[in-house]
């Protein structure tokens, strides 16, 4: 008597068991659980192209997502400088876009990062590039004017052959090529850094090597490190021991403590590297600054399982 009656009640929990699976897995996609992230790629500029100083920079890349791509920022050492959206507001699966900088002087990281309809990030797509100063740029050389032949030939009577005696030829000492220098006021500052090794992995240790310049015209002594930095975030993900260098006058490269890493398993992290020094007495941290005035230069890097 009672079979039939078991038999209902199972397939009504079965039921409801597929219903509440189907529940879960909508509200899980509609939370962004679980979901991929964009891919991006910058098709140019390619890695250490140089510019000039007021250059357009256009950056090309490509976003790719099966949910849609919604939105592409452009940064420049860390900081967003441009946002776009597709013309659709849904996004698209795939999304080629050119942003554009107008070029400031020194090593400058660009990178580009896409959203897409879930409000998931992608990894940021890197490259570094080199600006010219305007002072650095060569004079050009004004074309000589060459003047027509003349028309008529005057009558010169014919001079009389006198065997001449060898010359030694004489040579005019070649003029060496003028140095460009960076106009700056009176200062120590730094001008680029870069990662060793490139492509740091998991657990491997990484130094960086930083281009400063002293415009004091005395050499001056620093206490400085390098402090790392993730993409929008104000505080440091780490920094390497301090060093104290004495910086000589003109320019001159100094490497890092070499004892900062990403430690344990984990998916690729991006990061921007950026050099402070530490005032002796209230023991802060000031970042060096760039000879223009616009801020301390930055390398940008990602660390790889």
């Amino acid at each position: 008597m009672r079979s039939p009656f078991i038999r209902a009640m199972v397939l009504l929990v079965l039921a409801s068991s597929g219903v509440l699976a189907c529940d879960l897995s909508t509200v899980t996609n509609w939370l962004g659980i679980g979901a991929t992230k964009p891919r991006v790629t910058i098709l140019s500029p390619a890695n250490n192209a140089q510019f000039n100083e007021g250059d357009e920079v256009q950056v090309q890349s490509t976003s790719t997502d099966s949910r849609g791509v919604v939105r592409v920022e452009l940064l420049v050492d860390g900081a967003v400088v441009a946002t776009d959206a597709p013309p659709l507001a849904q996004g698209q699966t795939l999304f080629n876009l050119i942003q554009r900088w107008r070029a400031t002087p020194g090593q400058h990281t660009l990178a580009v990062r896409a959203y897409n309809a879930a409000g998931v990030a992608s990894d940021l797509a890197l490259v570094t590039i080199v600006v010219v100063p305007q002072a650095m740029l060569p004079t050009p050389v004004p074309t000589p004017v060459v003047q027509p032949p003349q028309l008529s030939t005057p009558t010169v009577p014919r001079p009389t052959v006198t065997p001449l005696l060898p010359m030694t030829p004489t040579r005019t000492p070649a003029r060496p090529a003028a140095t460009p220098t960076v106009s700056a006021p009176p200062g120590v500052y730094a001008t680029a850094i870069h990662v060793e090794p490139a492509a740091p992995r998991r657990g491997q240790f990484v130094k960086f090597v930083v281009t400063f310049l002293n415009t004091t015209g005395t050499p001056q002594a620093y206490r400085w490190r390098i402090r790392i930095f993730e993409p929008d975030k104000r505080n440091a993900f780490g920094d390497t021991s301090p060093l104290d260098t004495t910086f000589p006058v003109g320019t001159s490269v100094h490497a890092s403590a070499e004892n900062w890493r990403v430690a344990g398993p984990g998916d690729c992290m991006s990061f921007f590297a950026r050099v402070f020094w530490i005032e002796p007495t209230s023991k802060q941290e000031i970042e060096f600054l760039k000879p223009d005035g616009t801020g301390g230069p930055a390398a940008g890097f990602q660390v790889c399982p």
